[in-house]
């Protein structure tokens, strides 16, 4: 043995001086190589931050755009949890409810007003920006890629015809998926369970903010198992507690929720109205009538910013054309069919539901100006490439701000409120909202027959029926009967001093004129009450204001109203419908 070692050495004696020149070359190219990427990095993260702002300065200038309804259910339930009254006791949806809570802690932090919950949006999507960014530089091994997905997600996502400037729970889905898929990525790296669990976690409130993030949960659980599953040798019982672990992560905050619901007597209801009545919710869209609803949303959300959309679009192609790994083909891939597919649950496709693709169109922009400046580089030089597809990138945001100028620097936020929601009584819901608060006391409560729970939550006064919302009342499904039987009987009991009624038809959508709950809430309100406020909607500049002695004589001239009307007597009235 020591013959042979001798001879190896003889052989070989300067094998090991070899070796370390080989690894003191390697380190010495990696140097060079990060010494010249530095420059890119920090324009990438410079450019970033100085989104960031600019759409900072956006968001703020209208924060105090009037809350449209689903903020104003998000927002009056926040409220409660800030009271102590859990969700599904006092306003029932078929939402989980992490948005709720999420809100309540916004108001906690900036104030119960629109400009605080916009101001709380900002911050969702800024963190949203920066760790999309970290993201895609995961992904796409770019720093350009990755600054320019984070800049398309920032354009795109304060669009106003996606409802970008309104605080949706799909932006806080999409905060929480980005950040578990994030986390996912420093599992990989580190392989310890903790942070797998962590990942999960964040997945798991991802669902908890709206059930679409199922979805976002399901790929994060297989991209968990992913590595080890095609990695060599396979190692499928590392996959499996992978797997696992992110899987029961996020079982956790769901669990706890359960147990939290239970305890405070609500569970029964959150079942009902999160998983009874939502599958009746996304059975009622039939295959035939989807095409039409997708076609509808998409030319809405694109309407403003089709190159940015067409960029995107390019990027899904030249992945597949142009030289990538195969792990990042297939990773963009999944999760592009995984952001289509979570804004396809009950074949709505309304504008908020696209914001959920909004992050891979961002990835998948960043994939097209890489991909161009890989084909240019080899027919010009690479500074000039890289500027040639950056510049490409700049044309497609420089149109949509030309498009959206006014909407973007100047236009007032009760304006904006109608050029995007029309004759809906948002703008008019804060004045209502005054008067009630003005002319009750803390604990009374107020009915609201139509869906504008936004008018609870500016008057800070509880809801005399749990119905905040009436289009569950008029849709042709099996629970409607009960539902308008409850109503009718909490807002009787209640007897509550004012009743606010809409009659925009949009906060109805009545498919029969006929329904119990529209005759019965006529026939009570006539016996019952006497009006003492109008706010009729004449056009979208010219709104008709009456309060108590204004309303003698009065004659409606719109069927876009919101009246107030006051009871006449505290005695108990009942009607049948």
């Amino acid at each position: 043995m020591k013959t042979r070692l001798s001879k190896q050495a003889a052989v070989r004696p300067f094998a090991n001086d070899r070796v370390d020149v080989r690894a003191q070359g390697k380190a010495s190219a990696a140097r060079r190589l990060r010494r010249k990427s530095w420059p890119l990095r920090h324009a990438a993260l410079l450019s970033v931050m100085a989104v960031v702002v600019l759409l900072a300065v956006i968001r703020l200038r209208v924060a105090d755009v009037p809350l449209e309804r689903d903020e104003g259910e998000y927002a009056y339930s926040g409220q409660l949890i800030l009271q102590g009254i859990p969700p599904y006791q006092l306003a029932y949806n078929m939402k989980f409810p992490g948005t709720y809570y999420a809100y309540s802690v916004i108001l906690a932090v900036f104030g119960q007003t629109p400009y605080g919950i916009h101001a709380g949006l900002l911050l969702v999507n800024a963190a949203t920006v920066v760790m999309l960014f970290f993201l895609a530089r995961r992904l796409l091994a770019d720093w350009m890629g990755a600054a320019v997905s984070a800049v398309a997600f920032g354009v795109l996502s304060v669009d106003r015809w996606i409802m970008g400037t309104f605080a949706h729970a799909t932006h806080f889905v999409v905060l929480a998926a980005i950040a578990g898929f994030l986390v996912l990525f420093c599992a990989q790296d580190s392989k310890k369970p903790v942070v797998f669990a962590a990942a999960g976690a964040l997945l798991g409130l991802s669902v908890l903010m709206k059930q679409n993030g199922i979805f976002f949960l399901g790929i994060g659980i297989v991209a968990a198992a992913w590595t080890e599953v095609w990695s060599a040798p396979r190692n499928f019982r590392a996959a499996s507690l992978r797997a696992g672990l992110v899987a029961g992560g996020a079982a956790v905050p769901f669990t706890i929720l359960c147990g939290v619901f239970f305890v405070r007597g609500v569970f029964g209801k959150f079942w009902f109205w999160t998983f009874q009545y939502a599958k009746e919710y996304v059975s009622r869209i039939s295959l035939s009538q989807a095409w039409n609803l997708f076609a509808l949303g998409i030319t809405t959300v694109t309407r403003a910013n089709k190159l940015l959309w067409l960029v995107a679009a390019a990027g899904v192609v030249m992945l597949w054309i142009v030289r990538w790994s195969r792990r990042t083909r297939i990773l963009l891939t999944v999760f592009l069919i995984t952001s289509i597919v979570s804004v396809c649950p009950g074949f709505y496709f309304r504008e908020h539901y696209f914001i959920l693709l909004v992050p891979a169109a961002g990835l998948f922009c960043g994939v097209a100006v890489v991909s161009i400046h890989r084909l240019l580089k080899q027919i010009i030089p690479g500074t000039a490439a890289r500027a040639v597809a950056a510049g490409v990138f700049a044309v497609a945001v420089g149109v949509y701000v030309a498009n959206e100028w006014e909407y973007l620097f100047s236009m007032p936020p009760n304006e904006l409120s109608r050029a995007r929601y029309g004759s809906n009584p948002f703008v008019e819901a804060p004045e209502i909202a005054r008067y009630i608060q003005a002319h009750t006391d803390r604990e009374e409560r107020i009915a609201v027959l139509g869906s504008e729970p936004e008018i609870y939550f500016y008057a800070n006064r509880k809801s005399a029926t749990g119905y905040i919302y009436t289009y569950a009342l008029m849709e042709q499904q099996k629970y409607s009967p009960r539902m308008q039987d409850e109503m009718i009987d909490q807002v009787t009991a209640a007897h509550p001093k004012y009743v606010i009624f809409v009659t925009v038809p949009t906060s109805w959508l009545p498919q029969n004129p006929k329904e119990k709950i529209l005759t019965w809430s006529e026939a009570y309100i006539n016996q019952c009450y006497s009006m003492v406020g109008a706010a009729e909607i004449l056009s979208e500049n010219q709104v008709r204001w009456l309060w108590d002695a204004e309303i003698a004589g009065y004659k409606p001239q719109s069927p876009y109203a919101v009246y107030t009307f006051k009871r006449k007597s505290d005695a108990p009235c009942a009607v049948t419908g």
